[in-house]
């Protein structure tokens, strides 16, 4: 099944840092494909280099992990590490965690954020300045919690 994509991302214009208005026409594919699942859809940088394939059938790996790489930097995206596991890439979006589902692997969504006053008392405790928060649960997702409660 072939994806169809506007390249709406390189029309993008008040809402986006320049750098997004003039992306190369593969990394606003690689936009288009994460933006596509919406929020709460989790990719990794081999699901999206198979959809970019099928779309573009010369595009490389490497050119699928820089793009992600830049779009990262752009925050238009926002990757998702777990150590030990592979990394997952989603659209950006307002400050939540993650639960990686130890059953079935899948990594979703959970509205989760710390406090900006909690965050600086952490930090003013640490003698650290905290620059971003990254929030990963491990546990059940909510089909495996049910499946295992049954």
């Amino acid at each position: 099944m072939s994806l169809s994509f506007t390249y709406a991302s390189m029309a993008l214009m008040d809402r986006q840092p320049a750098g997004v208005r003039r992306l190369p026409k593969n990394y606003a594919l690689l936009l288009d494909i994460v933006r596509a699942g919406g929020r709460g859809t989790h990719r990794t940088a081999s699901d999206i280099f198979a959809l970019a394939r099928a779309e573009r059938r010369g595009i490389g790996f490497a050119t699928v992990h820089r793009g992600l790489a830049r779009l990262c930097e752009l925050g238009t995206i926002s990757k998702i590490e777990v150590g030990g596991e592979a990394a997952w890439y989603e659209t950006a979006a307002p400050a939540h965690a993650h639960l990686l589902c130890e059953a079935c692997g899948r990594v979703v969504d959970v509205e989760y954020a710390i406090a900006p006053r909690t965050l600086r008392a952490i930090a003013q405790r640490a003698g650290v300045r905290i620059g971003a928060e990254n929030v990963t649960f491990r546990g059940a997702c909510h089909d495996c919690a049910a499946a295992a409660a049954r």
